[in-house]
């Protein structure tokens, strides 16, 4: 599961009400578009956020994977219509969360490239957006007082996980409520896999797999994570840091050493302890996250 940002200023009431999210496979000269392509990495149980007229005006669950389907005939502009469909199942937010409200929360956040919102904390232009776990939990706690969102993620992997337990574990850990948290908490001995900070609170439950790349078996895997401070978690999550097989920390070339001495990350910083499955999930880490240069 994943969090996603749609934005659908003119086609939300239609996605809404017809339960689904539609994007055409290219654009004008076969064009193909990262916002729209994201449409065939969105797995059943992820949750979407739906934005329009500056304002996520209703949460959503997708119920099944992207599958070939024409241009809806109640859209009003004419895209290519050969394009892709999701099954959503919508609960509409009531009053509406205007962005503005959260906006200097959200966007530190979110990803510098292919973000929905730019560091002026204006709109982009686009459809769908994968967004962080972190920018979705703050968004999925903004709207816990008005939209039942662990009761809507579970409605809808109900019809599509069938064994109760791996479903309503996924389904915690997913929204940072699970026994995931609790149980990497006690692996690490309630410190810091780095520093050895032992402030709870100050403490971030981090996967070294990401969960867009995980299988659900990893997801709920205790040696797909650390605990991390702040600073180390931020920098993990972006790819500015990751560890070799022995723990030592390998820093990316686009953080400077006056920015790493900033934040507070140790240039001789290393892992308390690994072992092996913590190095397979590392090496997808140093792979596909870290930002080489």
């Amino acid at each position: 599961m994943a969090y996603w940002w749609v934005s659908q200023n003119k086609t939300y009431r239609q996605e809404r009400d017809g339960g689904y999210l539609w994007a055409p496979k290219s654009g004008s000269g076969g064009v193909v578009f990262t916002h729209w392509s994201n449409m065939t990495l969105v797995r059943p149980g992820d949750i979407i956020f739906s934005y329009a007229r500056q304002s996520i005006g209703a949460i959503g669950v997708a119920s099944t994977g992207a599958y070939d389907a024409p241009q809806p005939a109640e859209f009003s502009d004419t895209w290519d219509p050969d394009g892709r469909k999701i099954d959503v199942v919508y609960r509409t937010i009531n009053p509406e969360i205007r962005l503005d409200t959260f906006v200097s929360d959200l966007v530190p956040l979110l990803p510098e490239r292919n973000s929905p919102i730019t560091r002026q904390m204006k709109g982009v232009q686009g459809y769908l957006f994968s967004i962080p776990p972190k920018a979705g939990q703050l968004i999925c706690d903004r709207l816990a007082a008005v939209a039942p969102v662990e009761q809507l993620v579970a409605d809808t992997l109900t019809q599509t996980v069938p064994d109760e337990t791996t479903r309503d574990a996924l389904i915690k850990a997913r929204l940072g409520q699970g026994h995931w948290r609790r149980d990497l908490l006690r692996h690490w001995g309630g410190k810091c896999a780095v520093t050895g900070l032992e402030v709870e609170v100050l403490l971030r439950a981090s996967h070294i797999k990401p969960w867009r790349d995980s299988d659900n078996r990893e997801r709920l895997d205790l040696l797909n994570g650390f605990m991390l401070g702040p600073a180390y978690d931020a920098a993990f999550d972006a790819g500015l840091i990751s560890f070799d097989d022995i723990g030592g920390i390998i820093i990316s070339p686009t953080l400077p050493s006056k920015q790493l001495l900033a934040a507070g990350i140790a240039e001789n910083a290393k892992l308390t302890k690994l072992v092996d499955a913590h190095r397979g999930y590392l090496a997808h880490h140093r792979a596909c996250i870290f930002v080489s240069g």
